[in-house]
Formats: structure tokens, sequence, C-alpha cells
């Protein structure tokens, strides 16, 4: 799970060439959308709601890729895979995984 590198430097640089000094308003904004997705995807789980929990992965996924946060797409990737084969049992310890990782992107992004 942890083989891949929090940030992928070049979709970030390339972001930053683009957006300029928007950049710290897609990162900021990344971190409001992470946040909620998060709390959505523990309440999915504590009610068993297998097709919120692929929903909010899957878009947790895009964004994460968007911005280059290369670890949290690989786990909302895993995540959705559970949540569409209907495997809660693991979910927990990926959502676990995946608030850690998101974490670790956000304080990357914000050192930029």
């Amino acid at each position: 799970m942890q083989d891949t590198a929090i940030l992928d430097s070049d979709v970030v640089s390339e972001l930053q060439d683009v957006m300029g000094q928007d950049f710290q308003v897609l990162v900021d904004s990344f971190q409001r959308d992470g946040e909620q997705r998060l709390t959505a995807l523990r309440a999915a789980l504590a009610e068993q709601d297998t097709e919120t929990l692929r929903r909010q992965a899957h878009s947790f996924k895009g964004s994460s890729g968007n911005l280059g946060a290369a670890r949290v797409c690989q786990l909302c990737l895993q995540l959705e895979s559970l949540a569409t084969e209907g495997e809660l049992d693991q979910v927990p310890a990926f959502l676990d995984s995946l608030e850690h990782a998101f974490q670790q992107a956000c304080e990357a992004l914000q050192t930029l």
C-alpha cells in the first residue's frame, strides 16, 4: 500500500506552471473537498452503503489524480474496487490508510 509516492511531481509541476499563484487555491479546495469525502466515506461504511462508498471513492480518485496526489488516488481505486465487490470488511483499514495518505499529500502540497 505504501509503494506509491505521495505526490506525482510531474503532475504537480505542470499544475503549478499552468495555475501560477492560483495553485494554492486549488490545493485549499482539494483539502476541503477531501475532508468532506473522508467524512462521507466513513458515513457510507457505517451505513453499509456500498454504492455511496463506491461513488465517493471514485470521485475522490479523480480529484486526487488530477492534483497529483498519487497515493491517495491509488488507495481510492482500491477502495472503489472493494465497494464494487462488496468487500466491506476490508474497508476500515483502507480508510485509515487513505486518511493518512491524504494528510501527507496535503502537507506536501502546502509546502510547495
